[in-house]
């Protein structure tokens, strides 16, 4: 992807979350035209990924969304004998790495600093460097 690509799709993540989607939809639905899937249905299959997942004891929305995109992008659905499973893990992985290079933490509580009082990196942000490291190690070709 350009640099003009990935602005807009932070652009675009940015705009998501000031309608009301949470950090995980206003990533993945931002890619969504990368994937075989319509917006609505992967604002709906992310639902459950917002606020760490549901708590902020889980990972942050923003970068579960590469864990989303990463199957929507490597899986063959090949339901009876799952063979892709290895790429996408991978793919994930490689991105929740570059997150936690990056912002220093990947759990929610963490990140909004609950438990410490030091907020590493707020949700907006959060968005952005999510948009950039999908982007990179996804969308690259």
């Amino acid at each position: 992807m350009t640099r003009e690509e990935i602005d807009s799709k932070i652009s675009i993540a940015h705009e998501n979350h000031k309608k009301g989607y949470n950090c995980a939809q206003s990533v993945s639905c931002a890619f969504s035209d990368r994937t075989d899937f319509d917006e609505e249905t992967i604002f709906r299959l992310t639902e459950g990924l917002g606020l760490g997942m549901g708590g902020m004891q889980g990972m942050c929305g923003a970068i579960a969304a590469a864990g989303v995109l990463a199957g929507a992008k490597c899986s063959t659905g090949n339901l009876k004998a799952p063979d892709s499973k290895a790429s996408s893990y991978r793919l994930a992985r490689a991105c929740l790495e570059r997150f936690k290079e990056k912002d220093g933490a990947v759990l929610c509580r963490d990140l909004k600093g609950l438990d410490t009082g030091t907020v590493l990196r707020p949700c907006p942000e959060c968005i952005s460097d999510a948009v950039e490291i999908i982007a990179e190690l996804l969308y690259s070709e």
